[in-house]
């Protein structure tokens, strides 16, 4: 079985020769937070709106996130969000950031992202994640401790969907016996399939498994509870290597949360208008693999020995609702130079802040796009969002 690394190396390796910096990517990202404030409907037609802002204003890239039976987040299906933002945008890609494997039938996810890729002409990426809200398997009847073998062979399946035909497969959770064999249709519009990413936190597990299989990770978000996503990239060279890969020249998305305004002065105190540990409390309620009994589900102990880290740090690494990209366009375009000085060549941002007014977020989604990006448009080109090398993968 082969998995596309999802950009042309080559290309870039060539355009990297003899040349200095990157041109970085940069992208939006939204999962749906629910604020008493808004509405349902208000929440998912500014998703839109965003997305559509975000490829008017030049952005690279705009992710959707499933999230499950909370207010942390209220889009449940990415798909169909994926194919309402593709009618409505022209050149943006549209990225999964992430649909959760274990959670569904793989089969129905490759139709699902095939379909849309027709219908965004090519402009699908797809991110996976192996998920880790307790609720959200207990409420679709998914057993947790299942969730890294699930996530294996839907993973599998998936990308077999794509390529092989018949589709067979005889694993512990998905079985598709030789004479129930299967063709899946429609194929992707890129081939052999839309570029795959592996979300990771800082799992050690979960990184060498991306590693293994050749996949970029996609990094930042909510369970980067302490900063730590440069480290998570180089992390993921060493064990690129470790399984004789070369790291270079993948895409690796970085989630962040950002807002920008005029000045230092009026960011701050726009979030002293609102409830600034709203996000914070919400994820404390549900974003957590622990179980009501205490239990620990196998594979997620670092994930809960790293969230009890955050819970005893202080100060401005343990407040994840606090945009790490935060104030004036000079002052987060130092902070994107920062990241861009870790090694982070793509970085996508949550605009949205809970209970801060839909246009002051899209004016930040403003500033950001003319006044920080184009300070980071200059160097070699990054590589194009093409799947066309296979990389070897068990199976």
């Amino acid at each position: 079985m082969t998995i596309a690394t999802g950009y042309d190396r080559a290309a870039h390796a060539q355009a990297n020769a003899g040349a200095e910096g990157v041109a970085m990517r940069f992208g939006g990202f939204s999962f749906g937070s629910w604020h008493e404030s808004e509405s349902h409907g208000e929440v998912l037609a500014q998703m839109v709106e965003l997305a559509v802002q975000a490829d008017r204003l030049g952005l690279d890239s705009f992710w959707l996130g499933e999230h499950h039976f909370s207010r942390h987040g209220i889009l449940a299906d990415t798909m169909v969000m994926a194919a309402h933002i593709a009618a409505r945008t022209e050149r943006i890609r549209i990225g999964t950031a992430v649909i959760v494997l274990p959670l569904h039938n793989p089969v129905r996810v490759a139709e699902q992202v095939a379909i849309v890729d027709h219908l965004s002409g090519g402009r699908v990426d797809v991110g996976v994640g192996i998920g880790y809200q307790q609720r959200e398997f207990a409420g679709l009847g998914v057993d947790i401790d299942e969730a890294r073998v699930r996530f294996i062979e839907s993973l599998d399946v998936m990308v077999r969907a794509w390529t092989e035909e018949p589709l067979i497969y005889e694993g512990e959770h998905v079985r598709i016996a030789e004479e129930d064999a299967i063709s899946v249709y429609p194929k992707p519009l890129q081939q052999p399939h839309p570029p795959i990413y592996q979300a990771v936190s800082t799992t050690p597990a979960s990184i060498d498994l991306a590693a293994s299989r050749g996949l970029p990770v996609i990094v930042g978000g909510p369970t980067d509870v302490l900063g730590r996503a440069p480290e998570v990239i180089a992390h993921w060279r060493e064990r690129m290597r470790a399984h004789d890969r070369d790291p270079e020249g993948y895409d690796l998305p970085c989630l962040q949360n950002v807002f920008v305004a005029e000045s230092d002065e009026a960011a701050y105190a726009e979030l002293e208008r609102i409830d600034a540990s709203w996000s914070l409390r919400v994820l404390r309620e549900v974003g957590s693999p622990i179980g009501r009994d205490g239990s620990v589900p196998e594979g997620y102990e670092h994930w809960v020995q790293r969230w009890q880290q955050r819970e005893l740090a202080s100060g401005e690494a343990a407040r994840t609702d606090v945009p790490q990209l935060f104030g004036s366009p000079d002052t987060v375009a130092s902070q994107v130079q920062a990241l861009r000085d870790q090694g982070v060549e793509h970085v996508f941002g949550r605009f949205t802040i809970p209970g801060v007014p839909f246009e002051r977020v899209q004016r930040s989604l403003e500033l950001f796009a003319t006044e920080v990006v184009p300070r980071f448009h200059e160097g070699r080109p990054a590589p194009p969002p093409v799947a066309v090398e296979a990389a070897t993968a068990p199976g």
